[in-house]
């Protein structure tokens, strides 16, 4: 598909492309919380669809707003973000209210002072579905900020993978991982997270492993 920059227009789009655009909400109702087979939903269907990263901050905050509420009303009937809010003793449509955009950012996303924010590089690929994991890490720290009974500690201060907070975050993202993508994906993400902050020794590998994958047998 030839696209000029600027606004992306759906009259412009051939029909693999379309899935930030088919945003009614219908094919999520339906879901109960189960990861779409393929052909349920647009936005999971892995269209091979590409935008550049200029497209992507092109696209309306109408369009933007509405693949966020999209997510938010796939999650809530999600039983991995249900037992969060059972931890928190609040109910799962509370997501309903949590600050949430899309943002320039250097990192895949972040939690700042109760307001989640995303990278626009998440919606590069066309397949916003495959990125809710990071909601679930993300609004789990807007609990940790909102409804802790003291001030967070900061992904900078000290060890990253060492923090509470983030071993919390990853907890509830490897184990929705492994709920909707399996086992050995939920594995395969926590070996790349190690690698990513590199984490070389073997015992301190193993430690955190077992910290990170706690909740998957749960």
């Amino acid at each position: 598909m030839t696209q000029k920059y600027g606004k992306i227009n759906e009259e412009d789009l051939d029909i693999d492309d379309i899935s930030f655009f088919d945003l009614d909400n219908n094919d999520v109702e339906d879901n109960d919380g189960q990861y779409p087979e393929v052909g349920e939903s647009l936005i999971s269907q892995g269209s091979k669809s590409k935008y550049k990263l200029k497209e992507v901050k092109s696209l309306s905050p109408n369009v933007l707003l509405k693949l966020i509420s999209r997510a938010k009303n796939f999650l809530k009937k999600d039983k991995v973000w249900k037992k969060i809010c059972k931890e928190y003793d609040q109910d799962p449509d509370i997501i309903d209210y949590i600050p949430t955009s899309f943002a320039n950012l250097d990192v895949s996303a972040k939690t700042y002072h109760g307001i989640v924010l995303l990278n626009y590089k998440l919606l590069v690929d066309g397949d916003f579905f495959k990125d809710y994991s990071y909601l679930i890490h993300e609004y789990t720290h807007w609990f940790q900020q909102c409804y802790g009974d003291k001030p967070t500690q900061g992904s900078s201060q000290g060890s990253y993978l060492d923090n509470k907070f983030e071993q919390e975050g990853f907890q509830n993202q490897i184990k929705y991982i492994d709920e909707h993508q399996g086992e050995e994906e939920a594995k395969t993400y926590v070996k790349k997270l190690l690698d990513h902050h590199d984490v070389k020794k073997k015992t301190k590998k193993d430690e955190l492993e077992s910290i990170l994958m706690k909740k998957v047998d749960q």
